[in-house]
C-alpha cells in the first residue's frame, strides 16, 4: 500500500545521513532490480518452456500455445488466486529478515507467470497486424524502463520531495478501479484506451511519489517493501502502455 506517516506527510522528517541514504538506496535498488529479472524469467518461461498445444481459433486458425500460456487462460481464477496469495505473502513477510527476500523475488517471478497471457496475445495480434504498434510486448518494456529511470534519475538528483502526491494518487487508484469495472459494461475500445492513459500518468506518479519516499523518509527502513512498491509501479504503468500500444488499429 502507498501510506503516508502519523505526520501526514513522509516529508515532514528529518532526511537520513548521506551514508545511510546511499546504503538503502542501494539494497532497494538491487532488490528491485532482482525482482524484475525474475519476473522477466517467470514470463520467458511461461512463454517457451513445455511442448505447445494446437488450439484453434475464433477464425479457425491453428494456434500453438505454450503449456503454461494456456493453463492460465483455461484457468483465469486460479491464475488470479495464486498470484494474490504470492503477493500477499510478500507484503506480510517483508519485514522477516531472510523469508522477505525468498517472498519478494517468489512474488515476482510468478508475476511473470501470471503476466504470460496476456504478453502472448498481444504478440499474437501484432503478428496479425491488427495492433497499434508493430511489437507491443518490447516497446512497452522500454518505454517503462524508460520512463522509471528518468522519472526516478529525476527524484534522485533533484531531491525533491513529492509527498503531497500521496492523496491525489491514491483516490486516483480507486477512480481507475470503477472505470475499468465501467468498462466491463460498457465494451469501449475508446474507453478502455482512456483508462489506460490515465494509468499511465498514475503509476509514473506513483514512481516519483515512491522514489521521494525511499529518499526522505527517515522513518523508512523496510528496503523488501520499497522494492515491492516500485515493482508494482513498473509493472501497473508496462500493463497500461501495453493497452495502449496493443489496441486495435481499427477505432
Amino acid at each position: 500500500m502507498h501510506e503516508i506517516n502519523s505526520y501526514g506527510s513522509y516529508g515532514a522528517t528529518p532526511a537520513r545521513s548521506g551514508v545511510d541514504v546511499a546504503s538503502y538506496l542501494r539494497r532497494v535498488y538491487v532488490l528491485f532490480t532482482g525482482g524484475v529479472f525474475f519476473a522477466i524469467a517467470g514470463a520467458l518461461a511461461a512463454l517457451y518452456l513445455g511442448t505447445p498445444a494446437v488450439l484453434e481459433t475464433g477464425s479457425g486458425t491453428a494456434v500453438e500455445v505454450p503449456p503454461m500460456v494456456a493453463f492460465g487462460m483455461a484457468h483465469p481464477f486460479v491464475m488470479i488466486a495464486v498470484y494474490l496469495a504470492a503477493f500477499f505473502g510478500a507484503s506480510f513477510a517483508r519485514r522477516r529478515p531472510g523469508i522477505n527476500v525468498v517472498a519478494l523475488f517468489g512474488y515476482t517471478l510468478i508475476t511473470g507467470i501470471f503476466l504470460a497471457p496476456s504478453l502472448f496475445i498481444a504478440q499474437l495480434y501484432a503478428s496479425q497486424g491488427a495492433t497499434l504498434d508493430a511489437s507491443p510486448v518490447r516497446d512497452a518494456f522500454l518505454l517503462t524502463g524508460l520512463a522509471f529511470t528518468g522519472l526516478s534519475g529525476y527524484v534522485l538528483l533533484s531531491r525533491k520531495d513529492f509527498s503531497f502526491l500521496g492523496a491525489a494518487l491514491n483516490m486516483g487508484v480507486w477512480v481507475i478501479l470503477g472505470a475499468m469495472i465501467l468498462g466491463i459494461f460498457l465494451h469501449s475500445a475508446v474507453f478502455h484506451l482512456a483508462i489506460a492513459s490515465v494509468g499511465v500518468l498514475l503509476f509514473c506518479g506513483y514512481i516519483l511519489y515512491d522514489t521521494s519516499r525511499i529518499l526522505h523518509d527517515r522513518a523508512e527502513n523496510d528496503a523488501v517493501g520499497a522494492a515491492l512498491r516500485l515493482f508494482l509501479d513498473v509493472v501497473n504503468l508496462f500493463l497500461f502502455l501495453l493497452r495502449i500500444l496493443s489496441s486495435s488499429r481499427e477505432r
